[in-house]
């Protein structure tokens, strides 16, 4: 049946690329254009409903200081990236109004003098010069008969006058909710069916941003942001259940981060751009977690301080118009001081990292040149130099120093009947995660693993090409392939002291191969009717660093596919959709279990009535196939030649979940939406039974969500 699905996903695949069309002109090489009314029939509010339709791309917000201030996400907001800070990329574009969108541009390298960073595609995102004052923001409410809740609220102002603008953003969200009990992994020290009993759970964020912008003069600008994001997170049991048999978990998380950048650009001349980025980010966390199961009650708790400061300084020079060249410099520094204890079964925990100190600093000269000999090619070529230094208290100190030259080239070419071919292939420096130099217990499975004694940031080489189409409105067909092979990732292997600990391993390979398509089907007679899909085949191969044999890597899944449906009648007065997909198994390898995993298929069935210009009633529906986990457990670590000691089965099934909604434009950009989202039975089934098949233990639980009601309202001014 599986295989059926398969080489029917790919047959469709493989009938779009059979259909001819004309591709619409573009004033531009290299740069697709769309325009809002190209996107109306999906009745956008903001410029990310135009962002959600644009076929082939996908947003990325970049990485956040981390990697030298390197690369800042693969969206433009008039020609200029959006700063970064607390505050996602989607809740800054969602603050635009489809009213104030000029067009969407769809970038290739090459085409103009913009920084790609790597990216393949940049968006930008051109918008209509706006009143002197603006005003976003929405509301959500959601009560639930079960006594949990939710709050939401975003408010966006932005005020210009002449070469100022200032905006300033507030986002806030509160939920508290009942996580029904639920059936979990068993482990060897409780080879029995275990559950977990209910807990009441809690949410806060609070996330606030300011940006100024100074126009100085047509030569100059300057742009200041800061911000700050505080999560709060905490469980715990309900004390009617605490008397029931299973786990009971409580736990708490706080953190918060302060963000702050300064970004000058200057025109040296109308060829040669200097710009100067200096960035800066603090941050505090605090968790604790208990776990009581099978008698005995464990205990762990973390506190670690960070701090990242980065700076870049470019110059980017245009000699002719076939040739532009770019030269930076850049340096971060990253530290972590943290602390960590543990108790399991009332046994106090001592590892190496529970008290550890790291400061990692990188600097690096970077170059590269984008030759464009005429209007349909457009090669990249350059580099980086890196140096990278590590200090750790861990282990009683240690260091490491050494250099790395991360090469990369593009080729972007225009071949006939509108293809466009893509080859890409970099040498990649990593950025280290300085979380894994502090020790971490696992509560479930009374496991502690110590601090890094010291690692190489994972270096990867990434090859890459692309074979695309873009014709009509909207219309695209697209083949990739990708291969990734890491040199030296990081995964938790036992030392020689007998101790658990992340450290770099041997090479893993990574390569996928995607098919996608979206057509619309009117210019062969089906009025209204549109059609999607995806198709990606993986494969991958790493050395188990705990048991020495050669597997997949974790994660891997062998295949992936999507297809979809959209009709509409009545001049879009009535709009159906439909969407199937599948993922194939995933084989998970941790430490003292593999899991395999298997979700099945996932469909989509939705529905739209739209009565006015100011109103619309849907339906929306989701159906999962029933999930099955299969886990081989282990007594402690997986060493070499050791077998599990119980395989654990569960299966998890959940019923059909339903949203009706209706939304009206009460007065003009102000929209008020009211769903009722339906409960969904929830059950799951844990058997345990022994490598060879007997029947040790099993458990069920099951549980009913109840329907919520959700009020949303949303303005524009």
């Amino acid at each position: 049946m599986k295989r059926t699905r398969r080489v029917v996903a790919a047959g469709v695949c493989l009938a779009a690329l059979a259909c001819g069309a004309v591709q619409a002109s573009e004033a531009e090489t290299g740069v697709a254009v769309y325009t809002p009314d190209a996107f109306a029939e999906f009745l956008p509010r903001t410029a990310l409903d135009l962002v959600w339709q644009l076929p082939g791309f996908g947003l990325n917000g970049g990485d956040n200081v981390r990697g030298l201030s390197g690369a800042q996400g693969n969206v433009l907001i008039n020609g200029r990236r959006p700063p970064r800070g607390s505050g996602s990329l989607e809740g800054r574009i969602r603050a635009i109004r489809v009213e104030d969108v000029v067009r969407l541009e769809l970038i290739e390298p090459g085409a103009r003098d913009v920084d790609m960073q790597g990216y393949p595609l940049l968006l930008n995102i051109v918008t209509r010069s706006t009143s002197a004052a603006r005003v976003d923001g929405r509301i959500e409410i959601e009560p639930r008969e079960d006594g949990g809740e939710e709050y939401q609220g975003e408010l966006t102002t932005a005020w210009s006058t002449g070469p100022l603008e200032l905006e300033a953003r507030i986002d806030l969200y509160d939920e508290t909710l009942t996580d029904y009990a639920e059936i979990r992994s068993s482990t060897a020290d409780e080879p029995f069916a275990r559950a977990t009993v209910d807990e009441l759970e809690g949410r806060t964020r609070r996330d606030w941003q300011a940006l100024a912008r100074l126009a100085i003069d047509p030569r100059n600008d300057l742009e200041l942001t800061l911000s700050s994001e505080r999560n709060n997170d905490f469980s715990r049991p309900i004390p009617a259940s605490a008397a029931e048999v299973g786990a009971i978990e409580a736990g708490r998380y706080d953190a918060i981060e302060r963000f702050g950048s300064a970004r000058w650009r200057h025109a040296l001349t109308d060829r040669i751009d200097l710009t100067g980025l200096v960035t800066q980010r603090q941050g505090e966390a605090v968790s604790s977690d208990s776990l009581v199961s099978g008698g005995s009650v464990s205990e762990s708790a973390s506190s670690r301080e960070t701090g990242e400061t980065a700076a870049r300084a470019d110059m980017r020079w245009r000699p002719t118009d076939a040739l532009a060249v770019e030269t930076g410099l850049t340096w971060a520094s990253n530290t972590l001081e943290g602390s960590s204890s543990a108790s399991i079964d009332g046994v106090s925990q001592t590892v190496d990292g529970d008290d550890a100190a790291v400061e990692e600093t990188r600097s690096a000269i970077l170059a590269s040149a984008t030759w464009t000999p005429n209007s349909r090619v457009s090669a990249t070529f350059g580099g980086r130099v890196e140096q990278f230094s590590l200090d750790s208290s861990n282990e009683g100190g240690a260091s490491l120093s050494l250099t790395d030259i991360a090469p990369r080239a593009d080729l972007n070419w225009a071949l006939p009947d509108d293809w466009t071919l893509r080859l890409s292939t970099e040498r990649r420096v990593g950025q280290l995660d300085l979380g894994l130099f502090l020790a971490s217990t696992d509560l479930d499975n009374a496991l502690s693993t110590a601090g890094a004694s010291t690692l190489e940031p994972p270096r990867d080489w990434i090859n890459r090409v692309t074979l695309e189409r873009r014709f009509g409105e909207r219309d695209l067909v697209r083949f990739e392939g990708v291969t990734r092979r890491s040199d030296n990732p990081v995964s938790s292997i036992l030392d020689a002291d007998g101790e658990v600990r992340p450290a770099n391993i041997g090479p893993e390979n990574v390569a996928r191969a995607t098919a996608e398509f979206e057509i619309e089907l009117d210019r062969f007679g089906f009025d209204g009717l549109s059609l999607d899909g995806m198709a990606t085949h993986r494969w991958s191969d790493r050395l188990d660093p705990l048991q020495g044999f050669a597997r997949t890597t974790s994660g891997h899944r062998d295949y992936h596919y999507r297809i979809g449906l959209r009709q509409e009648w009545a001049d879009g007065r009535y709009v159906v959709s439909a969407r199937l997909e599948e993922r194939a198994p995933a084989m998970h390898y941790w430490l003292t279990e593999i899991r395999k995993e298997d979700n099945g298929l996932n469909a989509e069935l939705n529905g739209e009535w739209r009565h006015s210009a100011a109103w619309r009633t849907g339906l929306s529906t989701r159906w999962q196939q029933d999930r099955t986990d299969t886990i081989y457990v282990f007594d402690g670590v997986r060493e070499p030649g050791s077998g599990p000691v119980l395989v654990n089965t569960l299966t998890r099934s959940e019923g059909v979940y339903a949203n009706l909604w209706s939304e009206w434009e009460v007065r003009q950009a102000a929209f008020f939406r009211v769903s009722l989202r339906s409960g969904r039975d929830r059950s799951g089934t844990s058997r345990v039974d022994t490598p060879q098949g007997v029947f040790l233990d099993q458990l069920s639980r099951s549980a009913d969500n109840v329907p919520t009601l959700n009020i949303r309202l949303r303005f524009q001014r």
